[in-house]
């Protein structure tokens, strides 16, 4: 497998002013954006909103800038294929780890003579892609000697698969329903990540006061999701001295909870969900889940 590794990152949000690539999408950004901390362009020194630069990912669709809000890599690597041959791409060996959730992964030739065709066995698996490909080199405007190397660009998405990530998987489900316009599809895993992320803050804040059957019956048939978002969570928030989830977003939450039940109830929305809405909704669970996240990081600390 010949190949040049060019690099590994989660790719940054450009500013719209000078289109300086200078934000990293981090927890660490987000925090700022909860208390409120003004940003600017360190090129142009252009005020910017955090909110207002990560909802336009969704606007391009470009899978590299979509997963990012979700924590997924884009590894950018040049392979050298032959007409004829099969090359063994075998994602391991340039550095992903086999137990990642492998997103996307796109294939550019620079310049003519071969298309990379993915080979695969006699029942192909549609949704999984695997960490070992087999590329056959079909012959395609063929102008160079048949031996001839030609070299392919790959770029592959793909998101760390832990334990602890797994809340943030539906997440990561819902981008990739929303990659191929499955818009429906992206209301529940959205749902899903926010609602659990939330029990499990509540319940962990809530042993120090109660026994553990107690909290789970509080939080299961008294407490539930609605409450939980609405009032507990401003209340655990401003008695430890962290900031509130802004009202839209938790709006939005309260948008995505109520599509969720329509869903599961029905089978069906009142309203087809538009790419505006949904684009919207998503962005806001992944915002929510960040500030889940930090707000349990705080109380840990304390």
């Amino acid at each position: 497998m010949k190949y040049d590794l060019l690099h590994t990152e989660i790719y940054e949000t450009p500013c719209p002013n000078c289109k300086a690539f200078s934000f990293p999408i981090t927890e660490q950004n987000l925090l700022g954006y909860f208390f409120k901390v003004e940003i600017k362009c360190p090129k142009c020194d252009a005020k910017l909103n955090w909110w207002s630069l990560l909802l336009r990912h969704f606007e391009w669709e470009v899978p590299s800038y979509m997963y990012a809000i979700v924590g997924g890599y884009t590894t950018s690597l040049r392979i050298f294929m032959k007409v004829g041959e099969v090359f063994t791409l075998d994602l391991e060996k340039i550095g992903i780890p086999k137990e990642s959730k492998i997103l996307q992964i796109n294939y550019t030739p620079n310049g003519l003579g071969l298309f990379p065709t993915e080979i695969h066995g006699n029942t192909p698996i549609r949704h999984n892609i695997p960490n070992v490909i087999n590329l056959y080199g079909r012959a395609f405007n063929q102008s160079k000697e048949e031996n001839e190397e030609v070299p392919v660009s790959v770029q592959i998405n793909w998101a760390r698969k832990t334990v602890e990530n797994e809340i943030w998987d539906n997440l990561i489900d819902a981008v990739e329903a929303f990659t191929v316009k499955n818009y429906n599809g992206c209301v529940i895993p959205s749902n899903v990540s926010v609602e659990s992320a939330l029990n499990n803050l509540m319940t962990e804040y809530f042993y120090k006061y109660a026994a553990k059957d107690r909290v789970r019956e509080f939080l299961n048939n008294g407490a539930t999701y609605s409450y939980q978002l609405n009032i507990l969570l401003s209340v655990v928030a401003d008695n430890s001295g962290f900031p509130k989830l802004p009202d839209d977003i938790r709006g939005n939450l309260n948008k995505l909870r109520d599509l969720r039940n329509s869903l599961a109830h029905s089978g069906r929305t009142e309203k087809q969900i538009d790419k505006k809405t949904i684009s919207e909704l998503i962005c806001s669970a992944a915002f929510g889940l960040s500030y889940l996240n930090l707000l349990q990081n705080h109380l840990r600390s304390k």
